[in-house]
């Protein structure tokens, strides 16, 4: 299959099936890159990271009734980067 076609394909898929080829391009690309296990990770923890989130956080809520709150999107992050 061309890069073309899986493209045609895109808008025909459902989120799941979106979320599993993005996974399965990712672990490809990976793999071809002969990247290390976990080099992709993130420390929950880091400063710089906490840092960028406190940033979205506050200009979400500089837009209050435009989607979810800074709140919201923060309290998901956990469950988010475990699956």
């Amino acid at each position: 299959m061309s890069l073309a076609e899986i493209e045609a394909e895109l808008p025909r898929l459902t989120v799941e099936e979106l979320r599993l080829l993005a996974l399965k391009s990712w672990t490809a690309f990976a793999a071809r890159e002969e990247q290390t296990r976990g080099a992709n990770e993130c420390d929950e923890d880091d400063p710089v990271l906490l840092a960028a989130l406190d940033e979205a956080i506050a200009e979400a809520k500089a837009m209050p009734g435009e989607g979810s709150s800074g709140e919201d999107v923060r309290s998901r992050i956990a469950q988010w980067i475990s699956k």
